[in-house]
């Protein structure tokens, strides 16, 4: 079973039963002034003082902060991870790409060298020795 806050629409007053209360106060929570049901049940009322965290003590803020902090720092091990992997993934594929592009660049204009050199009528032997090409390329060229 699977829960979507943001497709609970009901209002405070709606809610009738335990489980509505419960969606309804997890959703809005962040935004509630004060918690609603609280003269109905104690639970909503003690839920209400560990949300507000201005209700605790000194030592319990200051868990709590470390906490949030504790979070933070987490969360910005990770995405600097992330960041840099992309980085490097990025540097690697445009020197892969840069490399596979610079390699046809140099086949193509052995061809057109080999072009020329044959229209010339050079042989084959010097065509291949100057131009790095194999027998098997040039007999195709030549087809």
């Amino acid at each position: 079973m699977y829960l979507s806050l943001p497709f609970f629409d009901k209002k405070a007053e709606e809610c009738e039963s335990d489980f509505d209360k419960w969606i309804y106060v997890l959703k809005h929570m962040e935004a509630l002034e004060r918690m609603p049901f609280t003269a109905q049940k104690k639970i909503f009322k003690r839920l209400a003082e560990l949300a507000d965290s201005r209700c605790l003590s000194q030592e319990e803020q200051e868990k709590y902060d470390e906490s949030l902090k504790a979070a933070d720092d987490y969360y910005g091990v990770l995405m600097s991870y992330y960041m840099n992997g992309i980085d490097e993934g990025v540097a690697k594929g445009e020197a892969k790409g840069f490399a596979k592009g610079e390699a046809k660049g140099s086949y193509q204009k052995s061809l057109d060298i080999a072009k020329k050199m044959l229209l010339k009528g050079m042989d084959d032997d010097s065509i291949m020795e100057l131009t790095g090409l194999t027998h098997e390329q040039l007999l195709q060229l030549k087809s």
